[in-house]
């Protein structure tokens, strides 16, 4: 083993025992998805993804999971008429629906 991969490996096990556990940074990475962390988080974030592939793993579904969910979620705007709500306080006027449209536009 080279020098240089001996002092990349301890760099990174140096930087991993100071890093918080994945049990600890898991709400975090849902949290992201929601709002901009503050940037000592991010970086927190990001220096434990170089370092586990896991939790950068998990991060990607998440982040795949909420898109397919706003994918859904905006077909089903476009695809239910307010005539099929069988009861008539469930019905959307097609301005609330426009507003939910772009308020789904916005986050993604």
């Amino acid at each position: 083993m080279s020098l240089f991969h001996k002092l990349k490996m301890e760099i990174i096990f140096w930087i991993a025992r100071r890093q918080p556990t994945c049990r600890e940074l898991a709400p975090w990475m849902s949290e992201s998805l929601d709002r901009k962390l503050p940037l000592r988080k991010r970086l927190t974030l990001r220096i434990h993804f170089w370092i586990c592939v896991w939790c950068h793993r998990y991060q990607q579904q998440l982040q795949f999971l909420q898109q397919a969910y706003r994918q859904e979620a905006s077909l089903c705007l476009e695809e239910t008429p307010a005539s099929t709500a069988t009861d008539e306080s469930m019905r959307l006027s097609s301005e609330a629906r426009q507003r939910i449209k772009r308020a789904l536009s916005r986050k993604s």
